[in-house]
């Protein structure tokens, strides 16, 4: 029992005094050691150290202390160490700070793991800017005036919203039909590129590559249909002043509309180059 309390005593002896702000005050002292007891609160005795960080103040420098302030030390002074009020981060706590950063009627956000520090006391300050699309938030907490020490959360953020989907497998290439095609509802996270909304954005639209059946479709993976193929039989409009000129051509290579496409002449043989103006129409302007 002896050994115990021996140990109590010893513990408690090297305990560090909490401080709540930035500066150790006279009151903390008479907190940490009974010798003081008699120093005015509101005395200074120096910075308080950074969350995390203990500060000792050895029995020498507290007796300078005590001499310079005329305090009338009743025994040796002694060793005392002081540490800054830490607190752990709560969801409870983040989850307000983080609605008000993200500022989005109806959105949920759901906090998956977060910082496992404690943090000093402060201002919890996080901005939408801060947010990954892998749902890492970054943030800091604020407190000494202009001190911060960071932040995190990983979080689950979305939003109801409408796209459309690929109701079968798209082939790369093939204009998509409104047969292909279906409306999806259900939350998504709100910001990054989003799918189409709109099934006049998709159909007659080819998709750059295969797309899987419950795929969303993005604007990114489509382009317009080419309105010429190569081996098509086209139609050609040549423009010479105010003469024109009208006969059938293969064409040579495809194209869409505005583009220019490789033309082979059934008569002679010869190549030319013309511009696409709609399906299976071409034109040249000398």
């Amino acid at each position: 029992m002896r050994i115990f309390l021996i140990l109590a005593f010893v513990v408690q002896a090297f305990a560090c005094q909490p401080i709540a702000g930035d500066r150790i005050f006279g009151r903390d002292l008479a907190a940490a050691s009974p010798l003081f007891s008699a120093v005015d609160p509101e005395l200074v005795v120096g910075p308080a150290p950074l969350p995390g960080v203990e500060r000792v103040l050895r029995g020498e420098e507290l007796l300078r202390f005590a001499q310079h302030n005329n305090i009338a030390l009743s025994g040796p002074a002694p060793e005392v160490c002081f540490e800054r009020v830490t607190e752990p981060l709560t969801p409870e706590k983040l989850l307000p700070v983080l609605r008000q950063a993200l500022d989005i009627e109806g959105a949920q956000i759901e906090i998956l793991d977060l910082s496992r520090s404690s943090v000093p006391d402060g201002t919890l300050h996080f901005t939408r800017a801060g947010l990954s699309t892998a749902g890492l938030w970054r943030g800091v907490v604020l407190f000494d005036q202009n001190r911060t020490t960071p932040v995190w959360a990983k979080v689950r953020v979305s939003t109801e919203q409408t796209w459309i989907e690929a109701a079968e497998p798209l082939a790369a290439g093939k204009p998509v039909t409104s047969s292909q095609l279906r409306v999806a509802k259900g939350p998504r996270f709100p910001f990054g590129p989003a799918p189409v909304a709109s099934l006049d954005l998709v159909i007659g639209r080819a998709p750059l590559r295969s797309v899987k059946t419950e795929e969303p479709i993005f604007a990114s993976m489509l382009v317009a249909p080419r309105e010429i193929e190569r081996g098509d039989q086209v139609s050609v409009e040549v423009s010479i002043g105010s003469a024109k000129l009208l006969f059938e051509a293969t064409s040579e290579s495809a194209g869409r509309t505005g583009e220019m496409i490789l033309i082979r002449n059934p008569q002679n043989g010869r190549y030319f180059q013309a511009r696409v103006d709609g399906k299976d129409k071409v034109s040249i302007t000398k």
